[in-house]
């Protein structure tokens, strides 16, 4: 293990915080501001208790309790590793799909289509959406999970307009980045978009195409997606879990347990 990396781990003697306690704070503020980055290996509970001079138990309850809200794991070589890992603000705040910002994060990018089909909408939701109501009321629906390096990170659901699209259902495989497709195929490409993200928890379905707790907590953005004629091209509503934005989100148990404190 490398000296500077033992060294960016501090505990305050003078606190009366346990010094479990002040290590897993001192650990995660470290992969917060991403000092440690995603697949940082951490030193061993023994390289840690000597560095500091505290016993190894209260090393291996501090990363038993990072690994509990899943900012490190151990890996079958035996090595903590930081799991922890967010999209970046290219993706929430700018006009990036979410396949450029998995590589942006330095990960290897997936997708998997769980579902790819041809729908017909009613004219109130069609409305709703954005859409113009008066064409064709078929559209592709296309349910999907992007991975970075194999680890879920966003579950997406598209709505596309044939009448803007023909025969999309049969040209598109689903595996493939959406926006790079429309592009090359039919020379329509994503000029500009409205987001909307707000938290909910995760459904039961949800949760378990994203390895996550059901009512786990996590960002749901709704876009839509305009090209340079401002038509509306695409509807998307995704759910992830990978975003800075969790650390204002605390229990109600935990808020509770503060106001009595």
């Amino acid at each position: 293990m490398q000296s500077n990396l033992l060294e960016l781990i501090s505990i305050d003697r003078r606190s009366t915080v346990e010094y479990d306690s002040q290590l897993k704070e001192s650990i995660k503020s470290l992969i917060l501001d991403k000092t440690f980055y995603y697949h940082t290996v951490l030193p061993s509970p023994k390289e840690l208790s000597e560095f500091l001079g505290i016993k190894e138990k209260l090393v291996i309850k501090a990363y038993q309790q990072l690994e509990n809200e899943r900012y490190i794991h151990l890996d079958s070589d035996n090595n903590f590793i930081v799991s922890f890992f967010e999209l970046t603000n290219h993706f929430f705040d700018r006009n990036t799909t979410v396949h450029e910002a998995i590589i942006s994060l330095g990960l290897e990018p997936s997708i998997e289509c769980l579902e790819k089909k041809v729908v017909r909408l009613e004219e109130n939701v069609i409305k709703n959406m954005g859409f113009d109501e008066n064409k064709s009321h078929e559209y592709l629906y296309i349910n999907r999970i992007y991975f970075g390096d194999l680890q879920p990170i966003m579950i997406l659901e598209n709505y596309l307009p044939l009448y803007i699209f023909p025969d999309l259902n049969e040209r598109f495989n689903g595996n493939e980045p959406l926006d790079k497709f429309l592009k090359e195929t039919y020379g329509i490409g994503n000029s500009s978009s409205k987001r909307i993200i707000k938290s909910v928890n995760l459904d039961e379905r949800l949760a378990k195409h994203l390895n996550e707790a059901k009512n786990a907590p996590s960002i749901q953005s709704t876009n839509q997606v305009f090209d340079k004629f401002n038509r509306l091209i695409d509807y998307g509503r995704s759910h992830t879990v990978s975003s800075y934005y969790f650390q204002a989100l605390i229990t109600r148990q935990e808020m509770e347990k503060y106001l009595n404190s």
